[in-house]
């Protein structure tokens, strides 16, 4: 009788980490239509900052209710705060700055290279060894961002602008990794510590609300700081609605269902949504904003994500 009731439970909670999966791919690959929507009439830091802080405001309502647990010590509240302020604070800015030049689909393929760099980063810091898969995924991903960036060298009219704004999708994803393992080490510092002896540690939602808050708060400090203020004349409706977007749909309900598909599905089919948000953002820009979509643009697209999946598949096999 058991296994009877437990079959449609297992079911329901498999097409419910489908359904969870299908969500982070098409939330996370419309958000960089959002962001070109919202810096319409919203300035840059105040959008990257305002998004945060809605966020991590309803998260920490959603973690209280579900008694989330925080950070004890003080150390961990500084780390996660340190990732957060790399994570949605810097990286995140920096893709806001950069859509001010770049297509939104463009943009979106340029951050499709974060696994790329992560690889380079592990390298760098010795937490990694360079394997043959993982050198021909580089050259693959880094050739890929070259035949984008090809058509600006040697036009002063377009080069600086649009070179400062590749560059600052490079810098997105190094600070999005940077973030990133600062997390993991401290995540693998608290396993050690409780398998010595029986700890709390923080809950991943909680890590979230740390996270989003403490980039929130930085970005909007940093905004003030430079002069940025909330305006009436920023307030139209397509920016507002954008904002609100990123903010609840982009972070609260894309975060949500991402813990989710991880805690139902294995981790390689999860990371696979890498895949589709590029495809997912450039439709969306051709169709919602009337981007244009070139040759080249889906050349580089599967150079890009050729080198994304020779990387995933040498850590499958090391796995």
């Amino acid at each position: 009788m058991e296994a009877v009731v437990a079959a449609p439970r297992s079911r329901e909670s498999r097409i419910g980490a489908y359904v969870a999966f299908a969500a982070i791919c098409v939330i996370w690959g419309t958000t960089f239509a959002a962001i070109r929507v919202a810096i319409e009439t919203i300035p840059t830091l105040l959008v990257a900052g305002i998004r945060f802080l809605i966020a991590g405001l309803l998260l920490l309502g959603i973690a209280g209710l579900g008694r989330a647990r925080f950070p004890r010590s003080a150390r961990e509240w500084r780390d996660h705060a340190v990732a957060g302020v790399l994570m949605a604070g810097v990286a995140n800015t920096l893709v806001v700055y950069a859509e001010h030049t770049l297509s939104s689909g463009l943009a979106a393929l340029l951050a499709s290279t974060i696994p790329i760099w992560m690889v380079a980063m592990e390298s760098a810091l010795g937490l990694s060894s360079l394997t043959r898969g993982k050198v021909a995924g580089l050259v693959l991903g880094f050739a890929g961002v070259a035949l984008l960036v090809a058509p600006a060298i040697g036009r002063v009219d377009l080069s600086l602008r649009f070179l400062l704004a590749v560059g600052a999708m490079q810098l997105n994803a190094v600070c999005w990794n940077a973030g990133t393992l600062l997390s993991r080490r401290h995540r693998a510092g608290a396993d050690v510590r409780a398998a010595a002896a029986p700890v709390a540690v923080a809950d991943p939602m909680a890590v979230s609300t740390v996270q989003m808050l403490a980039g929130g708060v930085a970005v909007t400090l940093a905004a003030f700081a430079s002069g940025e203020r909330p305006t009436l004349d920023m307030v139209s409706i397509r920016s507002s609605v954008a904002l609100l977007y990123l903010a609840v749909f982009g972070s609260v309900v894309a975060y949500t269902a991402y813990n989710y598909a991880q805690t139902k599905l294995s981790a390689g089919k999860v990371a696979s949504y890498a895949y589709v948000n590029p495809a997912i953002a450039v439709l969306t820009g051709a169709l919602l904003l009337s981007e244009p979509v070139t040759l080249r643009m889906i050349a580089s697209m599967a150079i890009i994500l050729a080198g994304v999946a020779l990387i995933q598949i040498d850590r499958t096999r090391a796995g």
